[in-house]
């Protein structure tokens, strides 16, 4: 799927890794603006947990969807535009979307939003007391 001279022509700028990725050690870097996901909820709890903003590409299934709309909604990303009809998207659509959510001054409130979600989802005693407090809810069923 990449296409022919695409890694060298990369080489000096970035890297084009094949399978496994470290996620959590790239999303950490200070390097990185922004979070171009699939929208599924480990990675989207992975990416604000670390107060990067989303762009939002929604996969096949269903949830992702409902994921990408509710993280547009809760104004911490903003989805790439598709075809309504078929899913289709243009290259341009995504590079105005990156741009938006990285670098534009549009794009501020998003930024601050997500980093602001740093606290909540980047907070593991929190999630440690949520996930306690679930465990007891189900034992006391």
């Amino acid at each position: 799927m990449i296409p022919p001279e695409f890694e060298e022509r990369v080489s000096k700028r970035g890297m084009v890794l094949r399978g496994w990725a470290p996620q959590l050690r790239i999303l950490a870097h200070s390097s990185v603006g922004g979070f171009l996901t699939h929208c599924g909820w480990s990675s989207v709890i992975e990416s604000l947990g670390l107060g990067k903003p989303l762009i939002l590409f929604p996969g096949g299934s269903a949830d992702l969807g409902l994921i990408a709309r509710l993280m547009h909604w809760k104004k911490v990303g903003f989805e790439i535009e598709r075809n309504d009809v078929d899913g289709s998207f243009k290259s341009d659509l995504v590079a105005a979307c990156i741009k938006r959510v990285m670098v534009d001054p549009e794009g501020e409130q998003l930024r601050a939003n997500a980093l602001a979600m740093k606290e909540i989802f980047g907070n593991v005693e929190l999630s440690n007391k949520c996930l306690d407090e679930f465990t007891q809810l189900i034992e006391n069923i």
